[in-house]
């Protein structure tokens, strides 16, 4: 069976165990704790090479060595040890998600508070160059506690290799940059922006795996799912799907994450604390609820999908609950046991076996 070396993100301080290594193998199919990493203010969120040796981390604040914004930070990933290689800062405040372009050698920072994008060249050891370019945001939206201003926070690679998507909680809106890999910069292109309704706060999304034109977007204000066809003349709202069973304004959501074979789609929700399971039309991509199972503690603030199982990050519990994943349905089982962690926020993996 497989083995798995796990990472969870954490907010802590920086003189605290922030980033935590675990070993799941294939028969307890437990987390044991390996390492533990101090050193890096609030790690809330991890972007790991492909190959498990590299790890870089936002540093979610709102300072960085007495300047304004937050940082990111390189980390070698060895057998027995982690190393902070070097650190940057973002100049945008409170990053909250990073994005690794292997392939480009670049990573990206979302800063959330102050609605911006910062690109960062990576050095031939997988350290941090300084950063090369930062798109600012302008705007609102409706909601004047939650859209006062930009809002960025996620961004992911375009599957055609073309551009860089950012999602903007606060613009409600989805922004396209493509990218000179040359000169290390970004460029707005507006014609393949996607707009989603007003107030509904995009956060996160996911592409189907396999299929370059089919997004799905979490948005954190309205509980939603939006299925999105994405052309180059353009996009198309296929469907717009609650993550709730009834609504909730205590709720919001979260993670939004998909099968490795592209069938069923699992999204958290914060204050109903649990996570929504989805089938994805094969045919249509349209989504389909097939169940809302409750997340085992409070505040699932990230998933991980592995093949037949799927683990919970429960920020205010400071828990990481399991579940059986059945590969057909797509149902999840609540195991027993669990994990204590102070504050997870962020789960990521790497296979070892």
């Amino acid at each position: 069976m497989m083995e798995y070396r796990i990472y969870a993100g954490t907010y802590a301080g920086a003189d605290e165990n922030g980033i935590f290594r675990y070993r799941m193998d294939g028969n307890s199919q437990i987390l044991e704790r390996e390492l533990a990493l101090p050193g890096i203010s609030n790690p809330s969120y991890l972007a790991l090479s492909q190959n498990g040796t590299m790890m870089y981390a936002v540093m979610e604040d709102m300072e960085y060595h007495g300047n304004a914004g937050g940082g990111v930070c390189a980390i070698k990933c060895r057998e027995n040890s982690l190393e902070i290689l070097n650190s940057r800062g973002t100049t945008g405040t409170l990053p909250c998600h990073v994005t690794l372009d292997e392939e480009a050698g670049v990573i990206y920072a979302a800063n959330y508070m102050s609605g911006s994008l910062s690109m960062f060249p990576l050095m031939p050891d997988g350290s941090l160059g300084e950063m090369s370019d930062c798109r600012q945001h302008k705007g609102k939206g409706p909601n004047t506690l939650r859209q006062e201003g930009p809002h960025v926070h996620f961004s992911g690679l375009s599957p055609e290799k073309d551009g860089i998507w950012c999602v903007d909680l606060g613009l409600d809106c989805i922004l396209f940059y493509g990218i000179d890999v040359h000169t290390m910069t970004l460029s707005h292109r507006p014609e393949r922006d996607i707009m989603l309704p007003k107030g509904t706060g995009p956060r996160h999304f996911v592409f189907q795996p396999g299929n370059a034109h089919r997004m799905y977007v979490v948005c954190e204000l309205s509980s939603e799912v939006f299925a999105v066809n994405i052309l180059k003349e353009g996009c198309q709202i296929l469907q717009r799907i609650s993550s709730l069973s009834s609504p909730n304004d205590k709720s919001s959501c979260a993670a939004i994450k998909c099968s490795e074979d592209g069938r069923f789609l699992y999204v958290s929700n914060r204050g109903d604390d649990s996570i929504a399971v989805f089938r994805i039309d094969p045919k249509n991509g349209l989504l389909h609820l097939v169940q809302i199972e409750k997340a085992g503690g409070r505040t699932p603030r990230d998933i991980l999908v592995l093949k037949d199982m799927l683990l919970s990050a429960n920020q205010d519990s400071n828990t990481i609950t399991y579940f059986y994943r059945n590969e057909d349905t797509g149902i999840l089982t609540r195991r027993t046991g669990e994990t204590s962690c102070h504050a997870p926020v962020c789960l990521t993996a790497v296979p070892t076996a």
